[in-house]
């Protein structure tokens, strides 16, 4: 019986006692969370070469209007009562463009270059120690030369009774001399550039304009007398010191007309 019970303890041993466990197997996992796309190589980006424009100057404080057809809007629209500064081209007249100048971005001529440096409106300096060249020869055109600077004296003077300052007298000795100048500015493209030349003690000047003598004297005066106190054209227009004026006139093969008012005090 002892054999017996011992003989079982074995078989139950080896039937029970080594079995192997169950295999336990990993739980399923989620799917990844994708992440952000990753562009697919390629060939780098070039910068752009093309330099940006330069930004204008703030707008010009302009001229006072009530319409596009006033004489002193030949280039800009009268937008809330004033023409001639812009903030860009869309208020210029379909013959100009949005040009930095020295009182601000303006509406120009737009045959007319853009100075690397804008011009002073006016200039008033002291004469030149050297005397006047001797004065280039009269520009064709003959008597309508003389009709505009005979034109020119009557509105300087009619501007100048506005404000109770005496007429001018023409000075006659310098309007060759004054002719010469806007030849001189009109070749070189450049407003003002003879200054002095003629000893004058202050000039203003109508660079690249278009049209008839006549017309030409009528808006760029009135455009100048327009900027009121403060303003360089103004200034020179109705200086109680000046006592005569030599308007000069040059009218190149294009028909483009350049003009310069020489005051003498």
């Amino acid at each position: 019986m002892r054999l017996e019970s011992i003989a079982v303890s074995i078989a139950l041993l080896l039937l029970f006692g080594c079995k192997e466990k169950d295999p336990i197997y990993p739980a399923p996992q989620a799917a990844p969370t994708p992440g952000y796309p990753v562009l697919p190589p390629g060939p780098p980006l070039q910068p752009s070469t093309a330099p940006a424009p330069a930004p204008l100057p703030p707008a010009a404080f302009g001229f006072f209007c009530t319409s596009d057809d006033d004489a002193q809007c030949p280039y800009g629209h009268c937008l809330n009562g004033r023409c001639g500064g812009c903030s860009d081209a869309s208020q210029c007249k379909a013959n100009a463009q949005c040009f930095p100048t020295w009182f601000g971005a303006a509406c120009l001529p737009a045959t007319t270059a853009t100075p690397a440096t804008p011009p002073p409106a006016a200039t008033v300096a002291a004469p030149p120690p050297s005397p006047a060249p001797t004065p280039a020869p009269a520009p064709a055109g003959g008597s309508n030369v003389d009709a505009a600077r005979a034109r020119c004296l009557t509105r300087l003077n009619e501007y100048r009774a506005r404000v109770g300052a005496a007429p001018l007298a023409a000075r006659a000795d310098a309007a060759r001399c004054a002719d010469s100048q806007a030849q001189s500015d009109a070749g070189s493209r450049t407003a003002h550039g003879a200054f002095g030349q003629c000893r004058e003690m202050a000039q203003n000047e109508c660079p690249a304009w278009s049209g008839s003598f006549d017309e030409i004297v009528d808006r760029c005066l009135a455009m100048m007398f327009a900027e009121g106190p403060g303003g360089g054209h103004y200034v020179n227009i109705t200086d109680p010191n000046a006592r005569s004026v030599a308007c000069g006139v040059f009218s190149g093969a294009g028909g483009e007309v350049w003009m310069v008012q020489d005051f003498f005090h």
